[in-house]
């Protein structure tokens, strides 16, 4: 990949925070952060819960919960969140953490949910073109291990000539 594309796929994702102070993207990146770590632990993150995980006000909270919602996070109803990353709906990736089977919307986010929840995680899904079973241990510091050596991951970058960002469950990763 050239390093035009890297620089236009860079400037794609960033879109999202444009026009926001650093302190507003780091109170996104935290929210998402906390949002993961909620769905890690209990399978499903309310409004009170992000609030309490997040030390803010109820109507702070809220307003931000809100724009997580839709901006296309998965909600049992709307006042749930069960997926930003880490669903408790089936995909192909499926991410356990000790006795929880959880799953990814897609293979990339396999990567950094081990450091979003700061626990270890084994990893298993399967190649979209030959059907192999692929399985990983990633720790929230790096993949430690990778069945079978040699596979690599795929990532459509926005703005690179993809046909199309898409985010969560409809994810083609």
């Amino acid at each position: 990949m050239s390093r035009n594309h890297l620089e236009e796929a860079k400037r794609a994702w960033g879109l999202g925070y444009e026009g926001l102070s650093q302190e507003e993207i780091d109170q996104k990146v935290l929210a998402f952060t906390a949002i993961v770590r909620g769905i890690a632990m209990n399978g499903a993150v309310s409004a009170t819960e992000f609030s309490r995980a997040r030390g803010l006000d109820a109507g702070q909270a809220s307003e931000i919960f809100t724009d997580l919602a839709i901006a296309g996070l998965e909600g049992a109803d709307e006042k749930r969140i069960v997926g930003a990353a880490l669903t408790v709906n089936p995909t192909p990736h499926r991410v356990r953490f000790e006795s929880k089977q959880l799953y990814a919307w897609c293979a990339l986010d396999t990567l950094f949910i081990p450091g979003f929840v700061g626990s270890m995680a084994t990893v298993e899904s399967r190649c979209p073109t030959s059907d192999a079973s692929i399985r990983l241990t990633v720790t929230p510091e790096r993949v430690e291990t990778v069945d079978p050596i040699g596979t690599v991951i795929s990532v459509v970058l926005p703005g690179a000539g993809g046909t199309g960002l898409t985010i969560g469950p409809a994810s083609p990763t």
